[in-house]
């Protein structure tokens, strides 16, 4: 009995560990790649024309939703159009920040959390650059990129020049948090920023 007792501790624990790099796991204001966006909002919602972009050829489609008492200030979904069940293929969850050192910080506990649950993931970290919608070179991301065989995570600070975000009508400092399925990152390197 107490053999039997071991065997199925064992298997259980074994599935906990398993499932710790499955993306599924990994949520943004409770969604997941592979959810229904109908699941959180409404159809009119995810159809404003206001707050849509489409991408090359139209393959995906971004919808930027800002939200209130949340920990994110806004999200981001790619979905596909015309896709009635409106499943999500990537989640941005942006943070406005009131400086640069503050973003960092909260950066590196974002990573640390992601690091434990993402084990096997190859993790890319460029530290700072130039942030390339800026000609000036002034403007700067600090990222963190996770790759897996199913998904990319990547964790950034923009540090933007008071020019450039009045001009663009952005923050001059958020915290993203960003989560893609395999095939929309391929869509991103092979058709919209393919070179």
């Amino acid at each position: 009995m107490k053999r039997l007792l071991l065997i199925i501790i064992l298997t259980f624990s074994f599935q906990v560990l398993t499932k710790a790099d499955d993306i599924g796991d990994f949520e943004i204001e409770g969604m997941s790649i592979g959810d229904s966006a109908l699941d959180f909002f409404t159809e009119s919602k995810l159809n404003n024309k206001e707050s849509t972009n489409y991408y090359k050829d139209e393959d995906f489609i971004g919808v930027t939703i800002y939200l209130e008492d949340s920990i994110y200030d806004s999200i981001g979904l790619t979905l596909k159009p015309g896709d009635k069940k409106y499943l999500v293929y990537g989640i941005n969850g942006g943070i406005h920040i009131d400086n640069n050192e503050e973003c960092l910080i909260k950066k590196d506990n974002i990573v640390k959390e992601i690091s434990e649950m993402f084990k096997n993931a190859e993790i890319v970290n460029p530290g700072k650059r130039d942030y390339a919608p800026d000609p000036t070179g002034e403007s700067k991301s600090y990222s963190i990129y996770y790759w897996m065989e199913e998904a990319f995570i990547e964790i950034s600070c923009y540090d933007l020049t008071e020019k450039l975000a009045k001009k663009e009508k952005w923050r001059k400092n958020i915290l993203n948090v960003n989560v893609t399925s395999k095939e929309f990152s391929d869509f991103l390197l092979t058709k919209e920023y393919a070179q």
